[in-house]
């Protein structure tokens, strides 16, 4: 619980954190845990991170991107929306 509030509160330390620590901290925010949370997500969701693309959005990316607020972007995660372990 206290690893989603700080991730709630600023996610840039959240990662940091978890990347300084993380030997200690895998085992809480992977799988087993991961699966656990991807069945009772809908029980447990608090508010969405990231930005979201669906079909209905082709052809908008670009100015989708460049309203995104963040310019220093380290990461990407392409899903179809399945689960992710």
């Amino acid at each position: 619980i206290a690893l989603n509030e700080l991730h709630d509160r600023n996610e840039t330390l959240f990662h940091r954190v978890l990347v300084e620590r993380i030997e200690e901290l895998a085992p809480l925010v992977y799988t087993p845990t991961v699966g656990k949370v991807c069945l009772e997500y809908g029980h447990r969701f608090r508010r969405p991170r990231g930005m979201y693309f669906s079909a209905k959005d082709k052809g908008y990316f670009a100015t989708m991107m460049y309203n995104w607020p963040h310019r220093d972007v380290h990461i990407c995660v392409v899903t179809d929306g399945s689960r992710i372990l």
